[in-house]
């Protein structure tokens, strides 16, 4: 095995030797340059494959023949070998990035970028203070060179910054290092870590502070970055990436070896100091715009985290393998993200993220892009999403309310403007392309670091958590149907509707009936749907792969055998539907809505699962979580997370949106079965509430909820224009009778609740795929514009009829009986209040059922409709056996009603007899089989009756009679549909006043404002930024308290 010191000798040497090469031509010296870089990353791999895989103990080497202190001595251990390993082949990747660039420049651009690389490993591995300085200043000294590597005034201003604040801190950490020589007499940092009683008076604890402070101003704190930021916008995005990640790495290290020295007592300030930086830096970055600046407050924001982690698991003794779970994961995640995404700016070359559509044209460049963006935000599988996992839990444990709180709010401000940039990418309108062609030199650096970001991922999964290969479908699913995506949309449908049959068989029976009752609507339903998709006429690139990902995940959920499991699919099925929201064509800004409010939801989760008890191991969350009793505040989180998503009241602002500008056949699933996972999660929270019952009956102000946002989500359909909108609030109206029931917390209540459940899933599907049918025949989702197609359109019309039959609750289809067991249910518990808001919704549920089918069917056909045809087979196929379904459980609904009896009698004791097709409760009986046939009977013998002694009917043409006044001009004009309901809008249109809307967005532009006030501290003027260090540091000393 080589000696790890010849990675400092050969590339000295190699830095003299490089201008000599460099006479025989550039194309010899640059393969010299790689050569050595590559020769760096062997050395590194040998040793870290020893120490990870063999156990191989750390390697201390000393130097000059003598044992430390009296020389300097190295250490290579598995924390050194994991930093360097990935240090080395991020210095590897960008010098292939700038390998145009290196081909042009003079030979001293190479001559520096090797004995830069050669500085960050002397930084990591040296153990000696005065050595540390030594190779901090050849650091600086080579990127200070670099940073003017494009020759314009930007870089040579930024260098010159750059410069200045280099210069303070090696003033600074000179000075610590002169004072600690002086009290202890020593230089190793082994040595003095041995003897750190001697720092413990206040001038020992000031020397550490300037030590360590100079060292944490190299990595840019909150607000005494200014230079660092216009570094990072300004300097060629090769160069950059080093700067951001390799030299921010070996610097971060060095911080972590000199931690020890500081007493514990005063590591809070460096929690406290990495945390607000962590906050402010992705709370300005939503005010930002240009992508490499955005990219530098990231950065920033990214390595504040990772001061506060590593300060805080000395603070709490965390083991060396959680540092390296939580610190290393944070640390790698941004590592591999933040260069790839760095590498990209050099290639779409934009200063404005609105113009990175460009990335459209160029499918490869944008894959990449998606990936290294969804790495960063901290979203699974990549290894942010573990670290934070893990670091909640701990933060919660410790009782570290505030940073977790911090934490969290920063997290979602960063995964906004990320994924902000990511629609400007994928959804703006440009005509402009990448302006060069990449080459493979630029492309292969990137695509490196997303195969690694993804092997790391992997192996976090496999040799941590050993996840069941189940938790693996989802990432698989998208990676299977990518290597189809030549085949038309048809065989992808056919293709996805086995793998849906297939995995549905795979995970039956279940270990409950709950489990199987939303197995049939995510995944039968699912498969159901898919048969809609199949009318698709272009290859649908993307949608079948992130479909089956979404389905994959909600079905996980019911089989899921832990929180983490849980949350882990809870978080793919974010990620699958947002992206299949986004692809809407104006799904831009309603798509960023819905991630917003999703990720806010799974923070939420987040905290929740961390306050709860660990579960008994060996079954499923549905059984396990019975058995344990979670605290008041995790039912809250947990209800809120899982309320979100339900689109309650207060934060449905993203339902319109999503439901309206999703692709027409991808709102079924949204509507139908996207929202029932909202509906299972708030289940699960319930099934622990009643086994234990808490002192604070969080389900009573849950009821309340649902009651409100089932006559809000009425009115607000009531009056929508927009037959999509129409629905979507509508859906939202109905969710809340389920949200409703649910608060109940009573056997007829849950019957309720799950009844609905399946009665939603049924007629939303059935209504939103037949809607989806008109809209391609039409062309219009305004419905005024609509108007006779019961003629045209006939099943698509029955369709409707039904569905609207079964929503409003009157006889005989299954709507009756769900509004009997829910009138029922909520007047046995003595919540009548909440009754009657529930029936006044009722009522006004008329109001939009009747708009829907009206102004769409009945009245008068529009001249542009005379050719319109019946929607296509694909769209009818789904919407007849929806129909079916109905009609079976409205005459025999005992098919659901005895299991459902079975499944909530595991909960409550049962207050309903069945008998036959007689369900009975206290407050009455419900036959639904006879409430069929009676209703058949009225009204099927007077119609045999008419067509037997009326059979010489005459057909009333239009217009076939007589006018008191003026005759119309056509029948078209007699069609009265727009503005419907305006007569009634003085009395009720108050409920639909936007004041929920007005709060989210005063909420959005507060926060834009505060960003943009922190932003102005940063003026762009060097005097003002050393002002801002030495006075940070002053601060800084101040709170230490020493």
């Amino acid at each position: 095995m080589v000696n790890p010191i010849y990675i400092l000798i050969v590339s000295l040497a190699a830095g003299f030797l490089l201008s000599v090469i460099d006479k025989v031509g550039r194309k010899w010296s640059l393969t010299f340059l790689y050569g050595i870089l590559l020769f760096n990353i062997a050395v590194i791999f040998e040793w870290f494959y020893q120490f990870t895989i063999l156990g191989k103990p750390s390697l201390i080497l000393h130097t000059a023949g003598f044992l430390a202190p009296l020389s300097i001595n190295l250490k290579l251990g598995l924390l050194e070998s994991f930093v360097l390993l990935f240090a080395n082949i991020a210095g590897l990747m960008s010098a292939i990035f700038l390998f145009k660039k290196f081909i042009k420049t003079h030979i001293s651009g190479l001559i520096l970028y090797l004995i830069l690389i050669m500085g960050v490993n002397g930084l990591v591995m040296t153990r000696d203070l005065f050595n540390i300085f030594v190779f901090l200043e050849i650091v600086s000294i080579s990127t200070y060179a670099l940073i003017s590597f494009d020759e314009n005034k930007k870089s040579f201003s930024a260098g010159f910054k750059y410069m200045l604040a280099g210069g303070i801190t090696s003033t600074f950490f000179l000075l610590g290092v002169t004072f600690i020589y002086y009290f202890t007499g020593n230089l190793n940092l082994d040595s003095i870590i041995g003897s750190s009683s001697l720092l413990a008076m206040k001038t020992g604890v000031f020397s550490v502070f300037i030590l360590l402070i100079s060292i944490f101003i190299e990595l840019k704190p909150f607000p005494a970055n200014g230079w660092a930021l216009d570094v990072y916008e300004a300097v060629n995005s090769g160069i950059v990436s080093v700067i951001a990640v390799v030299n921010s790495a070996a610097i971060l290290f060095v911080f972590y070896k000199i931690l020890p020295l500081l007493s514990s007592e005063y590591l809070s300030v460096f929690i406290g100091a990495g945390i607000v930086t962590f906050l402010f830096s992705n709370l300005i970055g939503i005010k930002q715009t240009n992508p490499k600046r955005l990219l530098g407050y990231s950065s920033i924001a990214q390595m504040g985290l990772v001061v506060a982690v590593v300060s805080f698991a000395f603070k709490i003794g965390l083991t060396d393998g959680m540092i390296l779970l939580i610190a290393g994961g944070f640390f790698i995640n941004h590592f591999l993200a933040k260069a790839g995404l760095f590498w990209l700016t050099g290639i779409v070359q934009k200063s404005n993220i609105k113009d990175w559509s460009a990335l459209r044209n160029n499918l490869p460049l944008l894959l990449l892009f998606g990936v290294l963006l969804f790495a960063l935000a901290g979203l699974p599988p990549f290894p942010g999403f573990w670290a934070k996992w893990e670091l909640v839990k701990i933060l919660i444990a410790t009782k570290y309310y505030l940073v977790l709180t911090a934490i969290l709010v920063g997290s979602l401000f960063e995964a906004f403007y990320l994924f902000r940039w990511f629609g400007y990418a994928i959804k703006n309108e440009s005509e402009n392309e990448v302006e060069k062609q990449p080459g493979l030199s630029q492309v292969f650096p990137i695509t490196v670091f997303v195969l690694l970001i993804f092997l790391v991922s992997f192996w976090i999964m496999t040799r941590v958590y050993l996840f069941n290969p189940v938790n693996y479908l989802p990432i698989a699913a998208i990676f299977g149907m990518y290597l189809i995506n030549f085949l038309k949309s048809k065989f992808k449908a056919v293709i996805s509707i086995a793998a849906v049959a297939l995995y549905g068989y795979y995970l039956y029976p279940m270990e409950t009936h709950l489990q199987s009752l939303f197995g049939i609507i995510f995944i039968i339903g699912s498969g159901i749907i898919i048969i809609s998709t199949m009318n698709r006429k272009e290859l649908g690139k993307g949608f079948y792969g992130f479909l089956l990902m979404m389905i994959f995940s909600m079905g996980n959920l019911l089989v899921a055998d832990s929180y983490l499991t849980f949350f882990l699919n809870w978080e793919f099925m974010t990620i699958a539907s947002y992206l299949l929201i986004i692809r809407g064509e104006k799904a831009k800004v309603p798509a960023l809505t819905y991630i917003t409010f999703s990720l806010a939801g799974a923070y939420l989760m987040l905290a929740g699962f961390g306050f709860a008890p660990y579960l008994i191991e060996g079954s499923s969350l549905v059984s396990g979580i019975a058995t344990v009793k979670l605290p008041v505040i995790s039912m809250i989180l947990l209800s809120l997370g899982f309320l979100i998503k339900s689109g309650s009241l207060g934060v449905h602002i993203w339902v319109p949106g999503a439901y309206s500008e999703a692709e027409d056949d991808m709102t079924p699933f949204i509507s139908s079965v996207l929202s029932k996972a909202g509906v299972f999660g708030i289940l699960l929270v319930a099934i622990s509430y009643i086994k234990h019952s808490p002192s604070f009956n969080i389900f009573y102000w849950i009821g309340w909820l649902g009651a409100l946002t089932a006559i809000v989500g009425a009115f607000l359909a009531a009056f929508q224009e927009d037959a999509k909108k129409l629905l979507a609030y509508s859906s939202m109206s109905q969710v809340g009778y389920i949200v409703a029931s649910i608060g109940l917390l009573s056997h007829l209540g849950w019957i309720s609740a799950l009844y609905l459940s399946i009665n939603h899933f049924m007629f939303k599907a059935m209504i939103f795929i037949a809607i989806a049918g008109v809209i391609h025949r039409t062309g219009t989702r305004d419905m005024y514009k609509m108007g006779g197609l019961i003629k045209k359109m006939p099943i698509s019309y029955i369709s409707v009829l039904i569905g609207i039959i079964a929503v409003s609750g009157v006889p005989p289809l299954s709507g009756f009986g769900s509004k009997w067991l829910l009138y029922s249910s909520f007047i046995e518990k003595g919540w009548f209040m909440q009754a009657g808001v529930l029936f006044f919704a009722s009522g006004v549920s008329f109001l939009y059922l009747y708009r829907l089918i009206h102004t769409i069917f009945l009245g008068q056909l529009k001249y542009e409709h005379q050719n319109v045809k019946e929607a296509p087979i694909w769209y009818l196929i789904p919407q007849v056996i929806f129909m079916m379904g109905i009609m079976a459980i409205s005459m025999y609904p005992n098919l659901i009603i005895n299991p459902l009896n079975e499944i909530v009698g595991n909960y409550f004791a049962t207050t309903i007899q069945i008998d036959g097709y007689n369900v009975t409760s206290s407050l009455g009986y419900w036959n639904g089989n006879m409430v069929m046939m009676i209703t058949m009977g009225v009204f099927v013998i007077p119609l045999i009756f008419l067509i037997l002694l009326n059979g010489r009917m005459q057909k009333v043409k239009q217009f076939n009679i007589v006018y008191s006044a003026e005759r119309p001009e056509s029948p078209q004009t007699t069609h009265f549909a727009h503005n419907m309901f305006s007569h009634m809008y003085k009395a009720l249109g108050g409920f639909t006043k936007p004041r929920i809307n007005n709060f989210w967005n005063s909420v959005s532009e507060w926060s834009n404002s505060l960003a943009g006030t922190f932003r102005q501290v940063y003026t762009g003027n060097g005097q003002t930024y050393l002002l801002h260090i030495i006075l940070y540091i002053v601060v800084l000393y101040i709170f230490l308290g020493a």
